[in-house]
């Protein structure tokens, strides 16, 4: 599980998140979003 975090914050990070928690919340209310952050849409 704490990989998976870690993985998902650095991804975050490299989308130049300005808050960390808030990308996280709203990539989690969305299920498109991480995938579009990750570029699989």
């Amino acid at each position: 599980m704490a990989t998976w975090r870690d993985l998902s914050i650095g991804a975050v990070r490299l989308a130049d998140a300005q808050n960390i928690a808030a990308a996280l919340r709203a990539n989690s209310r969305d299920p498109n979003r991480p995938l579009a952050l990750l570029g699989i849409t």
